[in-house]
């Protein structure tokens, strides 16, 4: 029989959990992004991607690691400065490749609005897992939201089942986002449009990136 201590500790958790995943961000994105551009298999890797990273900051954030990264605010500046260098890479390889296909649709002639977006199952999950793990400052996150739950020092189990839940619900809930944003109707809606979002989707990562480096040296230089 459930712990009735344990399941009203879960609940609350599990809703800012799940209201936080629900907030516009970098991991929403890029699994629209890929649900569009790709495919709903493109989305559903991406999501997965995303749930492996947030298994990862979980792990650091309930073995204690995350206390090291507080008190050794440098690592976090080192990561996250990391983590924007990669979104920029990732931004800057989706505007290469927009330029590559807009270059070969001239070649073919204008009425060419079928170029593939596609990056492939494997590329949109690593595209998930390193958007996830750009944001250091996620572990942050969590150990304040889970502090309780941590400081609480439940059984294994409990600790267990709860990483587990919370990355179920994780991949469940950006799965869904890309089952819905990659139905062929959609997805057939706006494929000529599929150039210009790979175009906005570059940009995006791009400034996204730039944010995280700009906001990490502001953050360890206050005087600059």
């Amino acid at each position: 029989m459930p712990d009735a201590g344990f399941v009203s500790a879960l609940l609350p958790l599990m809703l800012t959990w799940v209201i936080g995943m629900m907030s516009p961000g970098p991991d929403l994105f890029l699994v629209i992004h890929r649900s569009l551009a790709g495919s709903r298999r493109e989305g559903i890797a991406a999501a997965a991607g995303i749930a492996s990273g947030v298994a990862l900051w979980l792990v650091v954030a309930f073995t204690g690691l995350a206390a090291v990264m507080t008190a050794f605010p440098p690592i976090t500046v080192i990561l996250q400065v990391a983590g924007g260098l990669v979104l920029i890479w990732m931004g800057i390889g989706t505007l290469r490749s927009w330029l590559a296909r807009r270059g070969q649709a001239a070649a073919e002639g204008e009425g060419n609005d079928d170029a593939s977006g596609r990056l492939g199952v494997l590329a949109s999950y690593r595209r998930g897992l390193l958007t996830n793990l750009a944001n250091p400052k996620f572990v942050i996150y969590i150990s304040a939201v889970f502090a309780p739950f941590i400081a609480a020092q439940r059984p294994v189990w409990q600790t267990i089942f709860l990483l587990v839940l919370l990355v179920v619900t994780t991949v469940g809930w950006f799965s869904v986002i890309a089952a819905l944003v990659g139905h062929p109707k959609l997805r057939s809606a706006v494929s000529r449009w599929t150039n210009t979002l790979d175009a906005v989707a570059g940009v995006v990562f791009i400034l996204l990136g730039l944010g995280f480096v700009v906001l990490a040296a502001v953050e360890h230089w206050p005087g600059a």
